[in-house]
């Protein structure tokens, strides 16, 4: 009798052991995260970034922690214009995030007479200020990107 309660005890010891390394193995998080509980939007604010830098139709992001580099989905290429600056958008946008500030962004282009990749977005108290490549930054202010708009239908 006791040889058999042994056996019992350790296919039970087996059938727990097998069901807290499944339950590690499916709970623990990736570094690279698909966070479909919170919109792109809300991700850009988490790092004090105005929702309104993205254009609406803003689907999808992911997110690695280890390297701080994001990648945003638009449902399409988009194109908009807030006071005197437009704004062109890739159906793909990425960056490196931290608090007040976008580096190494990709995806974005300036539209003043031709059009300049954006490589940078930073906050400070209340502007948005635009790096691009090889010219003065560009400073708009934040309330001004307190909500999304619409892209433009342009030709």
């Amino acid at each position: 009798m006791g040889v058999k309660f042994q056996a019992n005890s350790l296919s039970s010891i087996s059938i727990l052991c097998s069901i807290i390394l499944m339950l590690t193995f499916f709970t623990t998080p990736s570094l690279s995260t698909d966070n479909s509980t919170s919109s792109p939007y809300d991700f850009l604010e988490e790092f004090n970034i105005p929702r309104g830098i993205l254009p609406q139709g803003a689907t999808n992001y992911t997110f690695d922690n280890s390297t701080s580099k994001f990648t945003i989905n638009l449902e399409n290429a988009c194109t908009y214009k807030i006071k005197d600056v437009t704004l062109k958008f890739n159906p793909t946008i990425t960056g490196i995030i931290t608090n007040n500030s976008i580096s190494s962004f990709e995806g974005v282009h300036l539209k003043v007479i031709i059009e300049i990749p954006i490589t940078k977005v930073s906050i400070e108290k209340d502007l948005v200020k635009f790096k691009a490549a090889g010219i003065i930054p560009i400073n708009i202010p934040t309330i001004l990107y307190k909500f999304s708009l619409p892209c433009l239908n342009l030709s």
